[in-house]
């Protein structure tokens, strides 16, 4: 995922990113949801630029990108 040079993700930004993310990782919305622990009405959210992750969706979400380096 890349991040702009000032470091700033606008929210449409962020939606296409995770979007395209999880395409390439070829996980269905549902998959995605349930593997991060999310509704999938959150996901949806957060893919079409409704809301952005916090608290916990956030946490998820770093915690399955980073094991995703390893």
């Amino acid at each position: 995922m890349r991040i702009s040079r000032s470091g700033i993700v606008t929210r449409k930004k962020f939606a296409k990113l995770l979007k395209d993310y999880r395409e390439r990782r070829r996980f269905t919305q549902e998959d995605a949801a349930k593997h991060l622990g999310v509704s999938v009405r959150t996901l949806q959210n957060w893919e079409i630029a409704r809301n952005m992750p916090r608290g916990f969706g956030l946490r998820a979400l770093v915690t399955t990108l980073e094991k995703g380096r390893k």
